[in-house]
């Protein structure tokens, strides 16, 4: 009988715990699990358009397993952004440059269970991008100009070379002095009219600053003061397309300029002139190149070598002057010269094929090759930019043509990229100025551009900053030839070509 008891109570005992889990918690029944909220499903956070100062933040909808609609908290490191929000992205702004942060999206549902998602971002460097409205004139408003120059000082200070007009006809050689936030230190102009369409170039001396334009040279101060100016002649004649092109300083304040001037010889129209000059601007000695019908001068450089490269245009087809007077038959390619440094010519070679093509720039690399472009012109009168890199031998090792119609300026990069400055829609109503970036294989990287509502944007120079972005000097007319609102544009960009206006900046 004892036995039959102890059984039963075995048998009870067994029973009793059968129901109790392992965390003495009653199990739920599957009719009761029904009953059971469950938290906001796993989702995706991106962080995306980080730059120095804001970071836009955006995630997926999370889903809540009961249907019902979530909302957000967003967190940053410990402070809270924004709480219970609907909408799935937030700018954080006000960021530090080159900071990391860290931070987490919290999905809640209304009863309260949450998900959570961390994310992180590092901010850029902060590269105090602006653009800056300068008047050609300390003292007036309504003063008309266009910059063609944009050189850095050797005091960080930075010189815009153009021309500027109080008229609007007469056309002064122009110099405005600017500081690296974008603030006129001084300008000056010199009295030597020579129209807006005449060339205007300059270069940095060891005194100052050399400047020619049409048939004068002038020689600058660090302050802008005239040191002499000089009359050459042989380019004074009032001709459209007979002036001085370029104009460089050697070593020992040697000066050396390059021009067009028109051909008197029976089959030459135009050649080109080598010039040297003293230190103190007498005529040294002068050379003439005419190889063919046409032979024009552009710029020119003194390579590490010390050598003179010239790159000009050359007519390559055979035609001759009546062939030209009586149709069509010219054909204008690149042309580059290597000279020794008393004006021999070491090598010379065309650059080009069927499109008529124009020079505009020239730079040797650090690695001593040559880059060189301008504007290529088809048979359809369609424009784009084209740029050659040649090795010091004349050896073609890059030929690009690029939509966009002017290559005014091309610089290298310190990762031995480039970087080209032209314009864009060069022949339409309203014309922007436009940015190339090409890689050390020369790829391209990145475009920029920019314009304004009703006006032209022009910018023939660039400067690589030390920073790797870039200074831009640009020129800003209005359409509206009664609306007195030309500006110097003043820019600093990032090395991703982005600077801050609240105009359109593509």
């Amino acid at each position: 009988m004892k036995n039959n008891f102890l059984v039963l109570a075995l048998l009870a005992i067994f029973c009793s715990c059968e129901g109790i889990s392992e965390d003495d918690q009653i199990p739920i029944s599957p009719d009761e699990k029904s009953d059971i909220n469950l938290p906001p499903e796993k989702f995706i956070v991106s962080v995306d358009s980080v730059t120095y100062d804001k970071a836009f933040l955006s995630w997926e909808e999370s889903i809540d397993p009961e249907g019902f609609r979530n909302q957000y908290t967003i967190f940053l490191g410990d402070s809270i952004l924004s709480e219970n929000q609907v909408d799935t992205g937030l700018v954080i702004d006000r960021l530090n440059g080159l900071t990391n942060y860290t931070g987490k999206v919290l999905a809640k549902d209304p009863q309260g269970n949450t998900y959570s998602v961390n994310f992180e971002f590092i901010t850029k460097r902060d590269y105090q991008t602006f653009l800056k409205y300068l008047n050609f004139s300390m003292d007036q408003e309504c003063v008309s100009g266009f910059i063609q120059n944009l050189i850095k000082a050797p005091d960080g200070n930075y010189l815009a070379i153009g021309k500027s007009s109080e008229n609007g006809s007469n056309y002064f050689n122009f110099v405005a002095k600017i500081d690296p936030f974008g603030n006129p230190i001084w300008m000056k102009s010199y009295p030597y009219e020579n129209g807006d369409y005449w060339e205007i170039q300059a270069f940095l001396t060891k005194t100052g600053l050399l400047i020619m334009s049409n048939h004068h040279v002038i020689k600058l101060d660090k302050n802008g003061n005239e040191i002499w100016v000089k009359a050459i002649e042989l380019f004074n004649r009032g001709i459209g397309g007979v002036e001085i092109k370029d104009i460089v300083e050697g070593a020992k304040e040697e000066i050396f300029l390059i021009g067009d001037l028109n051909s008197e010889k029976v089959d030459v129209i135009k050649q080109g002139v080598l010039m040297k000059l003293s230190p103190d601007g007498e005529i040294v000695w002068e050379k003439f190149f005419e190889t063919s019908l046409r032979s024009s001068f552009k710029r020119i450089v003194i390579s590490r070598e010390n050598n003179l490269v010239i790159l000009g245009g050359k007519e390559t087809n055979g035609c001759t002057k009546q062939e030209s007077n009586s149709g069509y038959c010219e054909q204008i390619d690149f042309w580059i010269l290597r000279l020794s440094m008393s004006g021999e010519i070491e090598w010379e070679k065309t650059y080009g094929d069927s499109n008529f093509d124009l020079p505009q720039t020239l730079i040797e690399l650090k690695n001593g090759n040559i880059v060189f472009g301008g504007i290529s012109i088809s048979n359809s009168q369609s424009y784009s930019a084209r740029i050659f890199e040649i090795r010091s031998n004349g050896e073609k090792i890059w030929d690009h043509i690029d939509p966009y119609h002017y290559f005014y300026s091309v610089k290298e990069t310190p990762e031995n990229g480039l970087i080209a400055i032209g314009m864009v829609n060069a022949y339409s109503y309203q014309k922007k100025m436009g940015l190339v970036k090409f890689g050390n294989n020369r790829t391209v990287e990145w475009r920029k551009s920019y314009g304004e509502s009703m006006t032209n944007v022009s910018a023939k120079d660039i400067l690589v900053d030390g920073d790797f972005g870039f200074r831009i000097a640009a020129s800003r007319e209005n359409m509206n030839a009664f609306d007195c609102d030309q500006k110097l544009l003043f820019i600093k960009a990032d090395p991703w070509g982005y600077f801050e206006h609240p105009s359109l900046n593509e």
